[in-house]
């Protein structure tokens, strides 16, 4: 190697870091607060009048679902998740193009 050359390794390998089983640090900060407002439904709507064991806590599956759709699911186009994708698009104001018109009206000196 002569001087001069400098070759980087690079220091984002895509894997995150496994905290509690297959989760990782960013999708567990999606899961844990959906749990909490799972267990606050629950202490205020602990079942719905259903007789079927599934359809009776469903109500408390729907905030775990948010947040794994938010946590797991990517653009395949920017490899972005779903919140980072949003507010991305939100961020990025749509361009405002203004046109000056002008209308110029040229008289012929011809026609008087």
């Amino acid at each position: 190697m002569s001087w001069g050359n400098h070759h980087e390794l690079p220091f984002d390998s895509g894997l995150e870091e496994k905290i509690l089983g297959p989760l990782s640090f960013s999708k567990l900060m999606f899961i844990a607060p959906s749990l909490i407002v799972v267990d606050q439904i629950a202490n205020i709507y602990p079942k719905l009048p259903f007789d079927s064991i599934v359809f009776s806590r469903i109500h408390l599956a729907i905030p775990v679902v948010i947040a794994i759709v938010l946590a797991y699911f990517k653009d395949n186009r920017t490899n972005l998740t779903l919140p980072q994708l949003i507010l991305t698009k939100l961020s990025l104001k749509r361009r405002r193009r203004v046109f000056y018109y002008q209308r110029i009206n040229f008289r012929r000196e011809d026609e008087s």
